[in-house]
């Protein structure tokens, strides 16, 4: 029996999914330590979404007690451990704690590079913590550029990090196919902060509308403090948080995604949405197309900050209308290699080779 353990911030649908598909493997013993905030812009159920895994569940503001943890990690004897990144607490004693330091330990993190003085100062900053790692594992290829930065070897990197259950968003696209006419609505999904350039998003669809005639809508699903911005725009809808559980009906009733962000590492949407056979409208500040949008092929990518080019992609979208279907069908092979069952097999295979190598 091979003994794995997560330690975790955040409480998702999609990582629950890929890790009670990893706990379904026969040999695999699966414990997990997960942080969320008590106070926040998500409204998860997190109990819900963790509901049958071996999850101990803390809030941020909770005194965390070491000797407890170190207890419970210890006794469950875990082959491997897997921690995300460096800023909650939790994660940092499960990596630095002494009593643990025989165990192997994977590095987890969807962050990129950029040139700001704390991303330029970290591998200076962040050595000591890092060397406790046996190696990285991310979310893809911006990711891994990063993990080199910081000093892991090549050899020592590996993509896969986040992984989703496409069965009800590829059955989404078949519900899509059975409908009397294509939707002929946009979609964006994502929390509505700075960061997702809520601004640039509703400036780049007042262009769009202004470059077509009968517009379509946009539906935005997510909380934020930017979604007064939403608030009376002229064919602009909102759904507020949507369960996880709820999305793939939404995406059966849309024509496209479409995200804006100027920072976004590796965006689970556009996962969903390649795995729902929609096309893509997307900056090139989301990590995750450069493994999930290929650029007329299931989608467009735009330049970071340029509300013309995403205007020019809308009113594209709009003038192929009836190419959409098919095109959002070419993403469905792009999303395959994130489904829970292949997660969880790489995951199995990945814990056999730690353990076996040891320290």
């Amino acid at each position: 029996m091979k003994r794995v353990i997560f330690f975790w911030s955040g409480a998702t649908g999609y990582m629950a999914a890929c890790w009670r598909a990893l706990a379904a493997v026969p040999d695999v013993q699966l414990k997990l330590f997960v942080e969320v905030q008590r106070k926040g812009d998500t409204g998860y159920r997190h109990a819900e979404v963790l509901q049958g895994l071996d999850a101990d569940l803390r809030f941020d503001d909770e005194p965390l007690d070491t000797a407890n943890l170190r207890r419970r990690i210890t006794d469950f004897q875990p082959n491997l451990m897997v921690v995300l990144g460096w800023r909650v607490p939790m994660c940092r004693f499960a990596a630095t704690d002494p009593a643990l330091a025989a165990i192997p330990k994977l590095f987890a993190f969807d962050m990129t590079f950029a040139f700001t003085l704390r991303k330029l100062l970290a591998p200076l900053v962040l050595r000591r913590y890092l060397r406790r790692f046996d190696g990285a594992v991310v979310t893809g290829e911006r990711s891994a550029l990063y993990a080199r930065y910081l000093g892991f070897d090549s050899a020592c990197i590996e993509r896969g990090l986040i992984g989703l259950d496409t069965e009800p968003f590829t059955a989404a696209c078949e519900r899509r196919s059975r409908l009397a006419s294509n939707p002929q609505q946009f979609l964006h999904v994502g929390r509505l902060t700075r960061e997702k350039r809520i601004d640039l998003l509703v400036e780049a669809y007042r262009r769009y509308r202004s470059q077509v005639a009968e517009p379509w809508g946009l539906t935005c699903c997510g909380v934020g403090p930017d979604a007064r911005l939403l608030e009376n725009e002229a064919g602009i809808s909102t759904c507020g948080f949507v369960q996880p559980d709820e999305m793939p009906e939404i995406h059966a009733h849309h024509s496209a995604l479409v995200i804006a962000s100027d920072y976004d590492p590796w965006p689970l949407v556009i996962a969903e949405a390649a795995a729902s056979g929609l096309p893509i409208i997307c900056t090139d500040a989301c990590g995750s197309h450069v493994e999930l949008v290929r650029h007329g092929f299931n989608g467009r990518v735009c330049g970071t900050g340029d509300a013309e080019g995403l205007a020019r992609a809308m009113a594209w979208m709009h003038a192929h209308a009836d190419e959409l279907p098919e095109m959002g069908r070419r993403g469905l092979a792009l999303a395959a290699p994130y489904a829970k069952e292949q997660w969880a097999a790489q995951w199995r295979e990945r814990i056999e080779r730690v353990s076996r190598v040891g320290r």
